[in-house]
């Protein structure tokens, strides 16, 4: 455990500096209605955050209503641009922290608490300030028109993920009854919501989008805390709800500030590479000879759908997709099927998303005053930025890879389980196996334990003959339960 606390890097464990604390204290003084007068007051309108609890951080917000067939979709982005001015003491120590990081060992945010989880936090019952964007969508899914606005809002309810989804699937009537009468109010629009998202996620497949579940890898721990369990759980149907219309918002936003030749740093991420297209194709069965990598790593998620290792496959994907780029320049998204995509909705928790913020609050001010604005300045800002975002991806992309190996290795170490499903993926010169077993750590077959019966693509159970360490993963040899 103290392993991994050890790989975070030790910016973001040190407290915040007294400068930067009492930047977070004199922006908290500042109260919304001073900012009231230049903002769209949307104070009156059904505006709805998302969480896993009624107390976690909630970033945005989203509101929606229809006018006959089409919608109008309201994204709604807690302002931290506001409290976080460009090379500020709090900008720079969110600069050099990067992002927050938070998992069951470690806990570490990019901007002071009262930032964080008070004035940037869109709770429920107070005046928020927020960057707004509005998106005019029809019946089928396409952008009829789009406009930004820096706002104020007032956020009506906070949804619970679990609770929407145990609205439907309680066996309680009790609790049907509970839940019901708590989401009263809003049931109408969030019905909407998810036949947006419905017809959103359609477009965005037909795009060739990677439609693949996200799968969480859950861990069972001891009464020592150590890992002796795991299992995947797919997202909650009201959390891909929101996600995917994320990505509508993400790629409406992008096209946006393309079009209109605006300052911008895109979002993308590069394909899987072959060996990986290669191996999950032939695990699936998928034919993937008249497609380019894209559409077939979409074609390898889609065809795996009610297989017995679904589940598998997807968290695969995942775990083999690169990790996020960011450009000045449009660079290819392979979930949203588009180059033109921005990363916008955690502000206060991702510096890329605060960058990007800053862009389109430009954006807002060039529509007003646009003899005020030196584009070419702020063009040169974002570029500069732009290797800065990638540092924070990358530390991210890093950490969280860094726990998922130590976390899956220390399930081999604890549990009492010893016989593992795994997936071959590679065979060396030397004649030995290198294995990805379901619990997400990987393992190796030596030559001398190398049978016919191991076929790459092909998954089987493995024994463990001997625990791997940091740096070289277990030791396994094919199970055969005659011999048990």
């Amino acid at each position: 455990m103290e392993a991994i606390k050890n790989a975070i890097d030790n910016r973001t464990s040190r407290a915040f500096p007294k400068n930067v604390l009492d930047q977070a204290v004199a922006a908290a003084r500042m109260k919304p209605s001073v900012y009231q007068s230049h903002r769209l007051d949307l104070r009156g309108k059904t505006v709805l955050s998302f969480g896993e609890t009624a107390d976690s951080v909630s970033e945005c917000a989203l509101s929606l209503s229809r006018d006959g067939k089409n919608w109008r979709l309201g994204v709604h982005i807690a302002d931290v641009a506001e409290y976080v001015c460009e090379s500020s003491p709090l900008d720079s120590e969110a600069r050099l922290r990067r992002a927050s990081l938070h998992n069951d060992l470690i806990s570490s945010d990019m901007l002071p608490d009262l930032l964080t989880r008070d004035i940037c936090n869109l709770s429920t019952g107070s005046d928020k300030l927020a960057v707004s964007v509005f998106m005019d969508i029809g019946s089928d899914g396409r952008l009829i028109n789009v406009e930004f606005e820096e706002s104020i809002i007032r956020v009506a309810a906070k949804c619970v993920y679990n609770e929407l989804e145990n609205i439907g699937n309680a066996r309680e009537v009790s609790s049907i009854h509970t839940l019901r009468e708590k989401y009263s109010d809003n049931l109408v629009i969030l019905l909407d919501m998810y036949e947006l998202a419905a017809v959103l996620s359609s477009r965005r497949i037909e795009r060739n989008a990677l439609d693949c579940t996200v799968f969480r890898m859950n861990y069972e721990r001891n009464d020592e805390g150590r890992i002796i369990g795991f299992s995947y759980s797919p997202e909650a149907d009201p959390r891909a709800m929101v996600r995917e219309i994320g990505y509508f918002a993400a790629q409406v936003i992008g096209e946006y500030m393309h079009k209109n030749k605006l300052p911008c740093i895109y979002v993308g991420q590069s394909h899987i590479d072959k060996t990986s297209i290669d191996y999950l194709s032939q695990l699936v069965g998928a034919d993937c000879s008249d497609k380019d990598d894209g559409a077939c790593t979409a074609h390898i998620a889609d065809t795996a759908k009610g297989s017995e290792y679904y589940d598998f496959v997807c968290y695969a994907l995942r775990r083999a997709l690169p990790c996020v780029s960011f450009s000045d320049e449009p660079i290819q998204n392979i979930h949203c099927g588009s180059d033109k995509v921005v990363s916008f909705v955690r502000p206060a928790s991702r510096y890329a998303d605060l960058l990007t913020q800053r862009a389109i609050k430009l954006c807002i001010a060039a529509k007003s005053n646009p003899r005020n604005l030196n584009i070419n300045k702020y063009r040169a800002i974002m570029k500069a930025a732009c290797e800065e975002a990638n540092n924070a991806e990358r530390y991210v992309y890093d950490a969280v890879n860094d726990y998922l190996n130590r976390a899956a290795n220390e399930y081999l170490e604890y549990s009492n389980e010893r016989i593992f499903r795994g997936f071959p993926l590679i065979k060396d010169e030397s004649g030995a196996y290198s294995v990805l077993l379901t619990c997400g750590a990987y393992a190796t077959v030596p030559s001398e334990y190398a049978s016919p019966d191991i076929k790459i693509g092909t998954p089987q159970s493995f024994e463990i003959i001997a625990l791997g360490t940091e740096e070289q993963p277990a030791i396994i040899k094919p199970f055969d339960p005659e011999n048990e």
